[in-house]
């Protein structure tokens, strides 16, 4: 087994065991309604990862693997670190939508500005609607509100 397959497996099996650790922990809850969703996500990551794992150790995978060095990845987790300042502020959507746009107009291919803004605001202002028709109005769940939304 190579080295390269190996920390694919290896990286699998951390994973696995957080959304373990995670499902577990919102399951055994007393208050089982309000870790729902919680246990939801972690019931999901847990299956995600045994797939992952199942296909590493069976060598289904394709190795398509393109490199992703880190310092492509720096400006994201500046504007991640900024956007989690700002949720405070400006609030929770209105910041969702915000980092959401810089980040997919930061990693959309490069074409025409127009037309990668455009792309952009419509992923970022669905995936944010989405968010808040999940968590406001069907979950009930009060998140912070700011100055914009």
């Amino acid at each position: 087994m190579n080295s390269f397959l190996t920390r694919r497996i290896y990286i699998a099996g951390i994973v696995l065991a957080l959304s373990l650790v995670l499902f577990v922990a919102g399951y055994n809850q007393e208050s089982a309604e309000a870790y729902l969703f919680p246990v939801i996500v972690a019931f999901i990551m847990l299956m995600c990862s045994l797939i992952s794992i199942v296909r590493e150790a069976m060598n289904l995978c394709l190795e398509d693997f393109q490199e992703f060095p880190f310092r492509t990845q720096i400006p994201v987790l500046l504007i991640m670190v900024l956007g989690v300042s700002l949720v405070e502020i400006l609030g929770m959507f209105s910041t969702t939508l915000l980092v959401l746009l810089s980040v997919s107009y930061w990693y959309s291919p490069i074409e025409e500005n127009n037309k990668r803004l455009i792309r952009s605001l419509i992923f970022s202002g669905g995936f944010s609607l989405a968010m808040y028709l999940l968590f406001a109005v069907m979950l009930n769940v009060q998140l912070p509100r700011g100055w914009l939304f």
